[in-house]
C-alpha cells in the first residue's frame, strides 16, 4: 500500500461514522473560524496602517527629544511635590536644565558636536495656520505642518518638497480646488496665519509642488518647507517666553547603516536625548499589534486545545473498533509504521477539513462583515477593510491546525501500531 492509498484509505475510514466525524471535525471547525477572522482582523489593522504612514520617508532621519530627568523610576509614586534641581554644565560647559524638556538649537549643535554624521539639525517648529486660497478660488482652512530636512512625502501629483516656499496640498484639499489634481502642481498659492496678540493676518505666497498621498498626518495637514515654517514660526511666537526653545528636532544624518544609526542613538542617549527613526515608530506600531493579535489567537488555541481531546477520543474509539481490521491487516504484512501513519493521517484529515470548512466560513462572514463595516462603523477610514486575508496567514492556520491534530493523534496511532496480529484477531 503506496502513500496515496493510504490517504484515500485513512479518508474512507473517516467517513464510516459519518456523525461522530463531523462533531469532532466541527469542534476543529470552531477553533479554525476563529483563528482565521483573529488573523485577518489583525491583518486588517497592520494593512491600513502601512497604507497611512508610509508615505512619509526619511531613511537618514533621526527624531529626537531630550529626556525629562525624574526620579527614581522604582520608586513608589507620591503626591509629593517634584523637587527643583539647579542648572548644571557638563564637561563641554554645555548648560543643562533638568527642569525642563525644551532645548535651544545652539544648545542641541553644542551637545552633538562629537558626532560627525550629523548633518544638519533641525526644531520642530510649531506653527498654525488660518486659511488657504488660490486666485479667484474659496478660502479654506489651513492646517500646517512641515517637513524637516531628509524626510520625503508621498505624492499623487507633483512631488515632494526640496526647496523653499513650497507648499504639499493633502488630497481633500487639492481635490476642493481642482479635481484633477495634477492641475495644480506649480500654482502659486496664498497662505495665511494670525500674528500677534491682536490676531493681524499675515499672508504669504508659496509655490505647490505636490499633493500628497493620504495618510495619518497628510489627511489634513498642508506641509511646507522648513525655512517657511521657521518664518511663520518667529512671526507667530516670537513674544512667547519659550521662543527658540523645543521639544523635538529631527537629525539629518550622512549615513542610514544600520550598525552605525544604533552607535549614534546610543551616543545621544548618554547625553539624556532618545532618538529614534522613522523605522523604529512604524516598528513599535506593528508590535502593538501583534501583541493584539496575538491575544486573541491564543483564544483561538483554546478552542483547538479542547477540540483535540475529541480527536483523541474519536481515533482511540476507531482503534478499539477496527482491532481485528489492524490484526488482519498487520497479519498480511503491513508494516507498524504504515499502520501508524493511516491513523496519523486520519487525524490530520480531521484537521485539515476542520481549516477549510473553518477558513471558508471566515470568509464569507469577512466579506459580509467587511461590507457592514465600510458602509455603517468605518465610513470616515477611507480604504479601511477591518479583516483582511493574507495568503500566508490562512496557509499558517492550516498548517498550525493540522499541526496540532497531528499531535493529538500520536497516541491513538501508537496503540495501534504497537497491537500484536495474533491478538488483535482474537479481539472480540
Amino acid at each position: 500500500m503506496n502513500t496515496f492509498e493510504i490517504i484515500k484509505t485513512a479518508n474512507k475510514n473517516l467517513w464510516r461514522h459519518k456523525l461522530r466525524t463531523f462533531l469532532t471535525v466541527s469542534a476543529i471547525f470552531v477553533g479554525a473560524f476563529t483563528l482565521t477572522m483573529t488573523n485577518g482582523l489583525g491583518d486588517g489593522l497592520r494593512d491600513y496602517i502601512e497604507n497611512q504612514v508610509k508615505n512619509i520617508e526619511g531613511n537618514n532621519v533621526l527624531f529626537v527629544r531630550k529626556k525629562f530627568e525624574t526620579e527614581n523610576k522604582d520608586a513608589p509614586k507620591t503626591d509629593a511635590p517634584a523637587e527643583y534641581k539647579e542648572t548644571v554644565q557638563d564637561e563641554d560647559g554645555n548648560l543643562i536644565d533638568p527642569n525642563t524638556v525644551l532645548a535651544t538649537l545652539p544648545q542641541m549643535e553644542a551637545f552633538t558636536k562629537e558626532i560627525p554624521e550629523i548633518k544638519t539639525i533641525t526644531p520642530s517648529y510649531r506653527i498654525d495656520g488660518e486659511y488657504i486660497m488660490l486666485e479667484g478660488s474659496k478660502k479654506y482652512q489651513l492646517e500646517l505642518g512641515m517637513l524637516s530636512e531628509g524626510v520625503t512625502q508621498k505624492a499623487e501629483a507633483g512631488r515632494t518638497i526640496d526647496g523653499e516656499n513650497q507648499i504639499m496640498l493633502p488630497l481633500s484639499l487639492a481635490r476642493a480646488f481642482d479635481e484633477n489634481i495634477k492641475n495644480l502642481v506649480g500654482k502659486t498659492a496664498t497662505i495665511a496665519y494670525k500674528v500677534g496678540q491682536n490676531g493681524e493676518i499675515k499672508t504669504q505666497n508659496l509655490q505647490i509642488v505636490g499633493v500628497a498621498t493620504k495618510g495619518f498626518m497628510s489627511n489634513y495637514n498642508s506641509f511646507v518647507d522648513a525655512k517657511t515654517a521657521r518664518t511663520i514660526y518667529e512671526d507667530q511666537s516670537q513674544n512667547n517666553q519659550f521662543f527658540n526653545q523645543f521639544g523635538n528636532f529631527t537629525f539629518l544624518l550622512t549615513t542610514g547603516e544600520t550598525k552605525r544609526v544604533g552607535e549614534i542613538k546610543k551616543a545621544l542617549d548618554a547625553k539624556g536625548f532618545s532618538a529614534e527613526t522613522i523605522a523604529d515608530q512604524k516598528k513599535r506600531t506593528y508590535d502593538g499589534i501583534a501583541i493584539f493579535q496575538l491575544g486573541m489567537n491564543l483564544f483561538a488555541l483554546v478552542a483547538l486545545l479542547a477540540a483535540s481531546f475529541g480527536v483523541i477520543n474519536t481515533l482511540i474509539i476507531a482503534v478499539l473498533e477496527r482491532t481485528k481490521e489492524i490484526g488482519l491487516q498487520k497479519a498480511l504484512g503491513m508494516s507498524r509504521g504504515k499502520v501508524f501513519l493511516l491513523f496519523t493521517l486520519e487525524a490530520v484529515l480531521i484537521g485539515f477539513w476542520g481549516a477549510v470548512l473553518g477558513i471558508a466560513a471566515a470568509f464569507g462572514v469577512g466579506q459580509i462583515v467587511n461590507l457592514y463595516a465600510a458602509r455603517e462603523l468605518f465610513s470616515s477610514f477611507e480604504g479601511f477593510q477591518l479583516l483582511i486575508f493574507l495568503p500566508q496567514s490562512i496557509l499558517i492556520v492550516v498548517a498550525l491546525v493540522c499541526g496540532i491534530t497531528f499531535v493529538s493523534g500520536v497516541l491513538p496511532a501508537l496503540r495501534a501500531s504497537r497491537l500484536n496480529p495474533i491478538e488483535a484477531l482474537r479481539y472480540e
